[in-house]
C-alpha cells in the first residue's frame, strides 16, 4: 500500500482533526459570501438561513472538540497503556469512530432545524440571535461541549504524568512496538499544542454562550479565535510532524514536474 506509514490510528485522527478544520473554513468562506450578499442587497437573512449558518459553526465546533478528544485518547491508550495498545487500538476501530464522531455531531448540530428553537424571538429565555436558540437546547450543547474539553485535559495531565514517572519503560514500549525514540514524547506535545490552541479558539465562544448574552457583536467578535484555531493548526501539523512537511513537499514537486510521480 503506498504510503502505507500513514495508514495508522494516530494519522487517521489526525486527519479527522484536520477535516475539521477544513470545515470551519468552507463556513467561514460561506458566512462570509452570505454577510456580502445581503449588505450588497440591503435584504435581511432568514431565520432558516440563520439557523443554517449556526448549524455549520456548531458542526465544525463538535466535531473538532470529539475529534481532538478521540486524537488524544488515542495517544493516552499509546502512552499509559502501550503493551496493549496494538491489539485494542485499530486502523478499523478508529475509523468507527470517526464515523461516530460525525454522526454525533451531525445529530446535535441540525437540531434546531427540527423544531428545537424559539417559536419567537420575544420568548422569554430565547437567545435572539440565529434565528432564536431555545435555552435548553444552548445548555444541551454547552454540556457537550465541556464535557470533551473536560476529557481531553484529564488525559493530556494522564500523558504528561505518566511520561514524567515512566521516562525508561516508554523507552522500552516504544522499542517493542517499533516506534522511533521519543516519538511518544513528541506526538503528546504536538497534541497539547494542538489542545491548547483548540481551547483558545472555542473556549471564549462557549464561555460567552454560557453566559446567554444577547449581544450579537460580543459573539462576532469571538468568531476571530475560531478563525485562528483552524488557521493555525495546519501549521503545527507541518512544523510538529515530519510525515506532514514531506507530503506538502511531494506535492509542490508533483506539481512541479507536470504531475510526474516522484519517489518519496
Amino acid at each position: 500500500m503506498k504510503h502505507e506509514h500513514l495508514h495508522t490510528p494516530a494519522y487517521i485522527l489526525m486527519a479527522n482533526l484536520a477535516a475539521s478544520d477544513v470545515l470551519t473554513g468552507i463556513d467561514f468562506i460561506f458566512a462570509g459570501c452570505s454577510v456580502l450578499y445581503y449588505f450588497h442587497t440591503e435584504t435581511n437573512p432568514s431565520e432558516t438561513m440563520l439557523r443554517l449558518q449556526f448549524t455549520f459553526l456548531l458542526l465544525s465546533g463538535l466535531s473538532s472538540s470529539y475529534s481532538l478528544l478521540a486524537l488524544t485518547a488515542e495517544r493516552y491508550w499509546f502512552i499509559v497503556h502501550g503493551m496493549t495498545y496494538v491489539n485494542n487500538v485499530t486502523n478499523e476501530k478508529c475509523k468507527v469512530v470517526v464515523l461516530i464522531v460525525w454522526l454525533w455531531s451531525v445529530l446535535l448540530a441540525m437540531l434546531p432545524n427540527f423544531g428545537w428553537h424559539c417559536v419567537s424571538r420575544a420568548e422569554e429565555g430565547c437567545l435572539r440571535f440565529v434565528g432564536g436558540l431555545a435555552s435548553s437546547y444552548v445548555v444541551l450543547i454547552l454540556a457537550f461541549v465541556f464535557i470533551p474539553m473536560a476529557a481531553i485535559i484529564f488525559f493530556n495531565l494522564s500523558v504528561f504524568w505518566c511520561l514524567w514517572k515512566h521516562v525508561n519503560a516508554i523507552a522500552a514500549q516504544e522499542a517493542a512496538v517499533g516506534a522511533p525514540p521519543s516519538v511518544s514524547r513528541k506526538s503528546a506535545v504536538t497534541v497539547v499544542i494542538i489542545t491548547v490552541v483548540f481551547l483558545v479558539g472555542w473556549l471564549p465562544f462557549s464561555i460567552k454562550m454560557t453566559m446567554f448574552t444577547q449581544d450579537r457583536v460580543s459573539l462576532a467578535n469571538m468568531f476571530v479565535f475560531i478563525i485562528l484555531n483552524s488557521a493555525i493548526n495546519p501549521v503545527i501539523y507541518g512544523f510538529r510532524l515530519r510525515e506532514v512537511r514531506r507530503g506538502v513537499a511531494r506535492l509542490f514537486r508533483n506539481n512541479h514536474a507536470g504531475n510526474v510521480e516522484l519517489d518519496p
